[in-house]
């Protein structure tokens, strides 16, 4: 069984959000990047209700947000990623994986 990949928790996310390392943003995400101490690469999605309002949708997304990031983990370098959904994504899919490949390339250059 691998390590744990997600961040647990707000307070995980208010360091993150407060002061971090990368930033790479598109029209429909904003991903923030900081090291951690733990060796391996983890994840947290934040997505608002006042813009997808059904949980099953919040959930869809997140499901995607967090596939696309298992996907690429053993290329990502050990940092906390938090995703943070701008806008509704229902609907989008291809939309979300091409900006989710954008920002992993992005976020791995040194």
């Amino acid at each position: 069984m691998g390590p744990k990949r997600s961040i647990p928790s707000r307070e995980g996310f208010q360091d993150i959000f407060s002061k971090p390392d990368k930033k790479f943003s598109t029209s429909n995400l904003l991903v923030l990047a900081k090291g951690n101490d733990y060796g391996y690469a983890r994840i947290g999605v934040a997505i608002r209700k006042k813009d997808t309002k059904l949980a099953v949708d919040r959930n869809n997304i997140k499901r995607k947000i967090k596939g696309s990031f298992l996907a690429k983990v053993l290329e990502l370098p050990p940092r906390d990623f938090v995703v943070y959904v701008k806008c509704n994504m229902t609907g989008k899919e291809e939309e979300l994986k091409k900006d989710l490949n954008k920002a992993w390339v992005k976020l791995t250059e040194k």
